[in-house]
């Protein structure tokens, strides 16, 4: 379909896919964009001020007893790719001759909402609690992955499931509590 980007974000990755496009297509050069949807996984550590990393997010906070912020209600959706799918994934289009000077979609095709996201790190972090947040002007409400061309040219799909993957991040930061930012411990986070 068309590109009709609705942001600064949306049109600066436009612009780059067509540069990408005109430099590397007018020098006879194999090339493959690959659209990468919502990557999360270990070891992933948030970024202050950033509503991006929602798994990273929720079990940090839960890991320190601070509640889950669902801001908007939690209602966004969001395609959640785990690293390790995103990085065979890219493998894939590097070697795969039918990618050949093609835009790809990684992402599993799969709606999953805010709101979920908080239920499977709440099943690793029995005592977290949810609250409601007002959502911050900008955060998108989201979608997730149209797959089919990944699928068709790729003759692979991601594996690991958002329940999977939470679980895993969710392991690795109780074994690696360090990487929980300082900043974050600070009682103003709460």
């Amino acid at each position: 379909m068309p590109l009709r980007p609705v942001s600064i974000y949306g049109s600066t990755k436009a612009c780059g896919e067509f540069q990408t496009a005109t430099v590397l297509g007018g020098a006879v050069r194999s090339y493959a964009i690959v659209r990468y949807f919502s990557v999360y996984g270990e070891p992933q550590v948030i970024k202050e001020n950033s509503h991006s990393w929602v798994v990273a997010w929720f079990c940090m906070r839960a890991a320190l007893g601070l509640p889950l912020q669902l801001n908007g209600g939690g209602h966004q959706v969001r395609d959640l790719v785990h690293v390790d799918d995103i990085a065979t994934g890219t493998l894939h289009t590097l070697i795969e001759p039918a990618a050949h000077n093609q835009t790809l979609n990684l992402g599993t095709g799969t709606g999953t909402t805010i709101r979920q996201i908080a239920e499977l790190v709440r099943r690793h972090y029995r005592d977290a609690t949810v609250t409601d947040t007002p959502r911050p002007p900008g955060d998108p409400l989201g979608g997730y992955a149209c797959t089919r061309r990944m699928t068709e040219l790729l003759g692979w799909q991601p594996s690991i499931s958002v329940t999977e993957g939470v679980a895993r991040y969710a392991g690795w930061l109780k074994e690696t509590p360090s990487a929980i930012p300082a900043w974050l411990r600070q009682p103003a986070a709460a």
